[in-house]
């Protein structure tokens, strides 16, 4: 923010709303001055304006608005760890902390400011429940090259599938995928890369945290939130982790997360139009393709005498309990895209999906209704 900014308050705008600026105007780094900024719904944009700019703010149905102290919000509290990252040229950040604590606001005020410095940074959304740049049960990453208010503007070019959209029982999965994504990302030009991570981090989350931290070999790690999580993550981390407060009266409730979730599941479902006739319903022989589940690529998937899908040893599923589920789609090693199981038998599966070719689908614990309208939970 330059020093002509001077307005003591940020405005803060939760979606679905439309802000119209006359002046100078900034949201997490990026210059919106004199411009009409969207904030999609259930979002929370920090406005940082000049104390002569002059802000509409126009709110649909369920948006709101109000000031805060810019110490409490905005991007003033961040300043000096970001200044941090880019004059020690830090390349690998992971960026921990409870929910609602900031961390994809931070990992947008960095991309923009590393934008001015000339850099090409990359950035990590690896939280599968609530992510901006994968649908959820699935992680993403992409390189990012303009300025940005909101990272769910964007799609991923790198896809990883958790299978869940919880760490829980799914830790190694998850770390895994993770180091896939930051392996193709270091293959690009890109000068310095964000991890944004879940939420979980209180009791076990902890541990989860600190080796994802040494697996992944981070060069800082920024905790956000409260003091007791950021002491406990470096009473058991020798390398550098930094701490910073998030943003004050910006949680969401769990209708609003439960509704953010269910439109990122739509997004990569439906697209931009939510006509289902633009899908085709594709029929693959269950022999002809490979199932993948908490990571474990299964080639042979046989019938056992009860009418279930044996793979390997010990998981045996249930064909008809695949219906509506939520499902990525392989091919080789990359996730190509995404469907829905619209019928499952012993002998075959029929996705609704937009891919045309794929020899892998990787299961997930996650369902949508026909009417597109609730998800529900999968027991395999």
């Amino acid at each position: 923010m330059p020093d002509h900014c001077i307005s003591p308050w940020v405005y803060l705008v939760k979606g679905p709303a439309t802000v119209t600026l006359a002046g100078t105007a900034y949201v997490l780094g990026k210059d919106v001055s004199n411009s009409d900024v969207l904030v999609g719904a259930g979002k929370i944009l920090p406005f940082e304006i000049d104390s002569l700019c002059q802000i509409n703010i126009n709110l649909d149905e369920g948006g709101e608005s109000w000031l805060a102290d810019q110490y409490g919000a905005g991007t003033t509290m961040w300043q000096e760890i970001v200044n941090k990252i880019l004059i020690e040229k830090f390349r690998t950040i992971l960026l921990i902390g409870d929910t609602d604590t900031g961390k994809s606001s931070l990992a947008t005020f960095i991309v923009n400011l590393a934008l001015k410095k000339n850099l090409k940074p990359a950035v990590i959304d690896a939280d599968m429940g609530q992510g901006d740049l994968a649908p959820p049960t699935a992680i993403g990453g992409t390189i990012i090259e303009n300025p940005i208010t909101d990272l769910r503007n964007l799609y991923a070019q790198f896809f990883e599938f958790i299978g869940n959209t919880s760490p829980i029982g799914f830790e190694d999965v998850t770390i895994n995928a993770i180091k896939q994504i930051v392996k193709k990302i270091t293959t690009t030009d890109s000068d310095i890369c964000i991890i944004n991570t879940d939420g979980y981090i209180h009791n076990n989350g902890i541990d989860y945290k600190v080796k994802m931290a040494k697996k992944l070999r981070s060069d800082l790690v920024v905790c956000l939130g409260e003091k007791c999580i950021f002491e406990s993550f470096r009473s058991k981390y020798s390398s550098l982790v930094l701490h910073s407060k998030g943003p004050t009266k910006t949680v969401k409730s769990r209708i609003e997360r439960n509704q953010r979730r269910l439109n990122q599941f739509l997004r990569y479902i439906d697209g931009n139009n939510n006509n289902t006739n633009i899908h085709k319903n594709v029929t693959i022989g269950i022999k002809s393709i490979k199932i993948v589940y908490r990571g474990i690529t299964y080639s042979k998937i046989v019938k056992d005498k009860y009418g279930l899908l044996q793979l390997g040893k010990y998981i045996r599923i249930k064909p008809w309990n695949l219906q509506g589920m939520f499902i990525g789609l392989g091919f080789k090693e990359d996730i190509v895209g995404f469907g829905i199981i619209k019928y499952a038998s012993a002998y075959k599966i029929s996705i609704q999906t937009k891919i045309n070719y794929f020899n892998k689908i990787y299961l997930s614990h996650s369902g949508i209704t026909k009417d597109r309208t609730l998800e529900f939970r999968i027991f395999i």
